[in-house]
Parts: structure tokens; C-alpha cells; sequence
């Protein structure tokens, strides 16, 4: 591949990582809401099936955002390997830092808000 395409790869799986994770935000926001405004009523079987869901796409986007990160340290990778002066090896190390640590503190968010809606719940009685 050519400098440009390699950049162009990088930009594009660095975008698809920051689209990913505004909707990991989103969905957590969305079910801090529904646990603030209802989650002390929600009858047992809607919880577990609200919350299942929610477990189960916001992993899923969580992943994403691993992927897309993981894609860009590859393409990094690559550049480095070509001899291309866009990209050194610490920016490598940031990435593969960031691939594994980004997604675990969006995952401590969504155990965050599985803790807000038990905590809601438990205030009910």
C-alpha cells in the first residue's frame, strides 16, 4: 500500500473507533435515564430483559471500538514497516495502549450503570 492509503486506512479505523464509541455513550446515557426515571417500578422480568439487551449492545459496540483500535495499530504497524515518516514507534505503543485500555473504561461505565440501576432499585425498598 501506498503512504496515503496507509494513512487514509488509519484515519477511517480511527474514525469508525470514535463512532463506536459515542454509541457505547449513548446507550449507557439511554439506560442511566431509563434506570432514573423508572428503574424502581420496572417490574422484575422487564428489568432483566431491559438490561440484557443493554448488556448484550453495548458489548457489542464495546467490541467494535477494540476492533476498529486494533485495526489502526495494524495499519500503524504496517507504515512503520514501510519506513513512512508519518508515524513513529512510540505513537504505536500509545495505540496498542489505548486498543486494550479505552475499552476497558467504557466496560467500568457500563458496570457503573448496572450499579446505579441496582441502587435504585434497592432504594425502593
Amino acid at each position: 500500500m501506498t503512504e496515503y492509503e496507509l494513512r487514509d486506512a488509519a484515519s477511517a479505523y480511527f474514525a469508525q473507533s470514535t463512532t463506536d464509541s459515542t454509541t457505547v455513550f449513548t446507550l449507557v446515557t439511554a439506560y442511566l435515564v431509563v434506570a432514573y426515571l423508572v428503574g424502581a417500578k420496572l417490574p422484575k422480568n422487564q428489568l432483566i430483559t431491559i438490561s440484557s439487551l443493554y448488556g448484550a449492545w453495548v458489548t457489542m459496540a464495546t467490541w467494535a471500538v477494540m476492533a476498529s483500535l486494533d485495526q489502526a495499530a495494524q495499519v500503524y504497524q504496517r507504515s512503520i514497516e514501510s519506513g513512512f515518516s508519518w508515524v513513529s514507534d512510540p505513537d504505536l505503543n500509545e495505540i496498542v495502549f489505548f486498543t486494550w485500555a479505552f475499552p476497558l473504561i467504557l466496560l467500568s461505565g457500563v458496570l457503573a450503570s448496572f450499579y446505579f440501576m441496582w441502587a435504585v432499585r434497592k432504594s425502593k425498598e
